[in-house]
């Protein structure tokens, strides 16, 4: 019977479950459902992921050998060992190492030696590895405590932007024509009830920041101010983090849907950093953290290992 790996980025929007031969080699991929335990539960992140990997093993029979889960919101040691424990009940022949999904990111772009990691989509977090393999973390500390330059604090800055503008307090902007339209809205005041009433409201907040990158884009004067002062704000987060790590230049590597598809939030971050003296050896963007995963789950089956596992 054959064996595989199984590598998951389990996240606050989206679960992914990467399925791998013992050489690394991507077979399958599945899909679940947020699995944030933070924000939706553990027994709810805990399904997601196994909807996530029941889908990457779809279409192959066999044994999991070794199964790596990077996961938001799995920082503290108390939420690995829930998911350790969880995940060695499930899969009792597998061996299982759970981590936070940054440290698999870390693994995808820079597999050994100092780097940074930022993750910027809903929420955002910046986190380092020393030559030591020691993680160093700055932000993450959710929507209502931190998430500087994140998807939720840009979207965030958007619906203030529109309600000011609707008083008079603030200058108009294109951002009340496209938030309006998003929401299939007529007036601004509309927006209270439609975005309160959301089932997920912090969600459908992240999901306007796009709309200020669209508007930047057509030198709203608004939207710019919003993604220069969000890109500051999260070079200032990374900044922190670059300080400890005693290495110059260091690897940075890049996932979550605003700093992937930003162009202009991108630009400023770049540029911000710069202004910061923050100095990096390359950027990568990583468009698939599960490789991380897969290449932590392989070094669990086969060590050592000298690379990660072949991109897709």
């Amino acid at each position: 019977m054959t064996n595989y790996i199984i590598g998951v980025d389990g996240g606050g929007t989206k679960t992914l479950a990467l399925l791998a031969d013992l050489d690394g080699n991507i077979l399958a991929r599945g899909a679940g459902g947020p699995s944030n335990a933070n924000a939706i539960g553990f027994e709810a992140a805990c399904a997601a992921i196994e909807t996530a990997i029941a889908a990457a093993r779809q279409a192959h029979s066999g044994e999991i050998a070794a199964l790596c889960l990077g996961l938001a919101g799995a920082g503290r040691k108390e939420d690995v060992e829930r998911f350790q424990n969880w995940s060695t009940e499930k899969f009792p022949q597998t061996k299982v190492k759970v981590v936070s999904d940054a440290e698999i990111l870390l693994a995808a772009g820079s597999p050994s030696g100092p780097a940074l990691a930022l993750i910027c989509g809903t929420g955002s977090i910046a986190y380092g590895r020393t030559a030591a393999g020691e993680l160093i973390r700055a932000g993450g500390w959710g929507y209502l405590f931190g998430d500087e330059g994140s998807g939720f604090a840009i979207g965030a800055a958007a619906l203030r932007a529109v309600m000011q503008a609707y008083d008079g307090r603030g200058q108009p902007t294109l951002l009340t024509e496209l938030v309006l339209e998003r929401r299939g809205l007529k007036t601004p005041p509309e927006l209270m009830r439609n975005i309160y009433g959301a089932e997920s409201p912090r969600s459908e907040v992240a999901s306007l920041s796009d709309l200020v990158e669209q508007a930047a884009g057509q030198d709203d004067p608004v939207a710019l101010v919003i993604l220069e002062t969000s890109a500051r704000e999260l070079a200032e987060t990374v900044r922190t983090v670059y300080r400890q790590l005693g290495s110059i230049p260091i690897p940075l590597a890049l996932t979550g849907g605003v700093v992937l598809h930003g162009t202009h939030f991108v630009n400023q971050f770049r540029l911000a950093s710069q202004h910061l003296g923050l100095k990096f050896s390359a950027i990568h963007e990583i468009h698939e953290s599960a490789l991380g995963a897969v290449y932590l789950a392989r070094k669990l089956k086969v060590n050592p290992i000298s690379k990660l596992p072949p991109m897709p």
